[in-house]
């Protein structure tokens, strides 16, 4: 038996399992001028709500929410213009009914007598739970690289606030006029460590809740992400801001969080957390490039190497260095940005280290 021989077989076997386990899959064909369905399975059909004959019948676009037809008519150039396409995007489709349906499609591209051609896998983004997509699997390790160095940032505010509480009991027995000034500090100092954990706590369930699409500030979306991954940081390098203020993004306040969350992070494990030292630089700049919103984290720490800059992408990326610390890849970053209308790059540093850049497209106010 040859593996040419039975190629179809094999094919045959593999999108019978696909229809059995009921996972959607779609093959589309683009000629530069329109999307054309060269395939669909029976589940990619009954999650939209047609038969296969009648899903055949139907324009790709017609199957997209109207809402992101122009940025997948963008995305369809951007990938035939070379962008990287990432491993999953996070899209709405639109149901026969006429509904919304938000879905999770995982990509491969192969190019087949000059056409370029998309297999897309996907499922209902409220599918089972039980069942973690890259994606989501992907944003645990986020929550589990932040958990050890938040619930530092929770304590020490909260050991100040405990130490504070048991001065000023002993004080309130009796408060002569010589004893208030402390007393009023040391309330300060409960005030003060409150509304710092209250001001962490608020930005981690901003990061955590899916919230709906508007314009977002990412200068304050930076900004309060450095406040959450400042104890993972600052231990391995002296973290320099240069945050300019910009137009807003149109986007999910809490993805686009998560994307710069794994860029910092990415960008930290480039250090040896065992040997700190003073020479260690992260430069995390926002700053407005004519319509686009650009966010950079440069690090000078190890040489980025060819297999790292090429795997960072994927989920559950691993390597012997970069990434390795933390467990985080930049492939939600990656994601998001194209979901938006934008990209994510990764590059060496001159001089060492190495450069992640994301770019996203400033709010249309026409």
């Amino acid at each position: 038996m040859t593996p040419d021989r039975d190629l179809s077989k094999i094919m045959s076997g593999l999108l019978e399992a696909l229809n059995t386990s009921g996972t959607a899959v779609i093959i589309v064909g683009d000629t530069g001028q329109e999307l054309i369905r060269w395939y669909a399975n029976v589940s990619a059909a009954a999650i939209l709500g047609y038969t296969v004959d009648e899903l055949y019948a139907t324009p790709v676009m017609n199957t997209i929410a109207e809402v992101q037809r122009p940025l997948i008519a963008q995305l369809s150039a951007s990938f035939r213009g070379g962008q990287p396409m990432p491993p999953a995007l996070e899209l709405l489709l639109q149901h026969k009914d006429g509904t919304h349906l938000p879905v999770e499609a995982a990509l491969g591209v192969c190019e087949i007598d000059g056409t370029r051609v998309y297999a897309v896998v996907f499922r209902p983004s409220g599918g089972h739970q039980h069942q973690l997509s890259l994606l989501e699997a992907d944003r645990i390790g986020l929550v589990a690289a932040l958990a050890a160095g938040f619930a530092h940032e929770i304590n020490n505010p909260l050991t100040s606030v405990l130490l504070n509480l048991r001065s000023l009991r002993k004080q309130l027995a009796s408060l002569p006029d010589a004893v208030q000034p402390q007393a009023l500090r040391c309330l300060d100092d409960i005030t003060t460590g409150a509304e710092r954990i209250a001001s962490n706590v608020r930005a981690l369930q901003t990061l955590a809740t899916r919230s709906s699409t508007q314009e977002v500030d990412l200068a304050a979306v930076v900004t309060s992400a450095l406040r959450l991954v400042a104890p993972t940081l600052e231990p391995r390098a002296q973290v320099i801001r240069h945050i300019t203020s910009v137009q807003p993004v149109t986007g999910e306040e809490s993805r686009i969080g998560q994307a710069v969350l794994a860029m910092m992070l990415f960008s930290s494990s480039g250090f040896n957390s065992e040997v700190p030292s003073t020479s260690n630089r992260i430069v995390v700049a926002v700053e407005q490039r004519a319509h686009d919103v650009v966010v950079e984290v440069s690090d000078n720490g190890h040489d980025l190497t060819a297999a790292e800059a090429q795997g960072a992408f994927d989920p559950f990326f691993r390597s012997s260095a970069r990434g390795a610390g933390v467990g985080v890849g930049l492939g939600v970053a990656r994601s998001v940005a194209t979901t938006l209308g934008g990209e994510v790059m990764l590059a060496p540093r001159p001089g060492g280290g190495a450069v992640i850049t994301m770019r996203l497209p400033a709010a249309s106010h026409a």
